[in-house]
């Protein structure tokens, strides 16, 4: 997911059904065998290992996240101190800080581990697999301009080998099976409904089972605002599927998404970001809400606003079809690899 949620994998173990992830009380059964990114630029750090009794690797992210500051008060009783070097004689005192883990959590883990996926094939697991160690491998972002004949020949084999099972995770929330507790609104109807959920990346929301949802609007975490909206359609992958007919899906992911948030947390519609990455990080239709001071994900080669979306398809409808799009990646991505080795053959073929 995208940002891929926290604890959304099944781990293995002697009875490869026997250990969840939402059971894990540590890290300790995980052996690294490769540290794939320090955080010291991402402020993630990504490890790839293997769990004990597992038989296939899983990828291990550690951040830290936003200080709430909901109640400063409540936050600095939390915090226990310890001397981080000795007295100056001048006006500074440096510390350690411990933050108190029933205040605040000190870390967010997400496990990443195709490992669970036991209706895939093995190749399809590993294929996942890889693609999560690329996307979270310390690696240089590169820009490619992708044309049509980019997108129809290279883009499209790409997608067409992603395997099922990665967006299976999607079909459970759209279904109400999973991630109840962050549903903000849904209308299932097939062609234009949606569902709102908050996103896992926004870490300081207040807790959703124990917090009245009264108790949201205004709350001092809106300013980290990040909500993921789904569309019930299957058949729309991308922004390159989207034409007239799905405007008013469109637009109720762009009106009705800012009014629940608006009524929701009491955020104003000009504080709210609403777009759409280009490519995605996962193939099933979605939108991205956040409050604009947050600058997660928004590099001009990625994010799509949804409004100007929806303006090109007003004017032309086959807009994206044939429209070049630039996108961001990193590197060692597949899909860049894809576009690498398609210019390569169309070079030679023009020689």
């Amino acid at each position: 997911p995208p940002h891929t949620p926290r604890h959304s994998a099944v781990m293995a173990s002697e009875d490869e059904n026997a250990l969840l992830p939402h059971k894990l009380s540590s890290l300790r059964g995980l052996k690294v065998d490769r540290v794939l990114n320090d955080g010291k630029e991402s402020g993630v750090v990504a490890l790839l290992g293997t769990f004990a009794g597992c038989s296939s690797q899983a990828v291990v992210k550690l951040s830290r996240p936003p200080i709430p500051v909901g109640d400063p008060d409540a936050l600095s009783r939390a915090i226990s101190l310890s001397e981080r070097a000795p007295w100056s004689g001048m006006e500074y005192g440096y510390y350690h800080g411990a933050l108190d883990p029933l205040f605040a959590p000190g870390l967010s883990v997400d496990v990443l581990y195709p490992g669970c996926l036991y209706d895939e094939s093995e190749d399809a697991r590993e294929k996942l697999l890889k693609k999560h160690i690329n996307r979270n491998t310390a690696q240089a972002p590169v820009a490619f301009r992708e044309t049509v004949e980019a997108y129809e020949s290279a883009h499209m084999p790409y997608i067409r080998a992603i395997p099922e099972g990665a967006i299976g995770w999607v079909y459970k929330i759209l279904a109400l099976e999973k991630e109840t507790e962050r549903l903000l609104f849904n209308d299932p109807t097939e062609d234009a409904g949606f569902l709102l959920n908050t996103d896992p990346k926004w870490t300081t929301h207040p807790d959703h089972n124990t917090t009245p949802k009264a108790a949201w609007n205004g709350h001092a975490s809106t300013r980290d605002l990040y909500c993921l909206g789904l569309c019930h359609r299957r058949d729309v992958k991308s922004l390159r599927d989207l034409r007239r007919e799905h405007l008013p899906m469109l637009r109720a992911m762009a009106e009705t998404g800012r009014r629940v948030i608006r009524e929701t947390y009491g955020l104003e519609d000009h504080s709210v970001r609403v777009f759409v990455h280009y490519p995605p990080q996962f193939y099933h239709f979605h939108v991205h809400y956040t409050n604009v001071a947050v600058d997660i994900g928004v590099q001009t080669e990625r994010a799509h606003l949804l409004d100007d979306v929806i303006d090109n398809i007003e004017r032309d409808s086959e807009h994206y079809a044939k429209c070049a799009i630039t996108g961001r990646m990193g590197e060692n991505d597949e899909l860049f690899r894809r576009y690498r080795e398609w210019r390569a053959n169309s070079d030679a073929g023009s020689t």
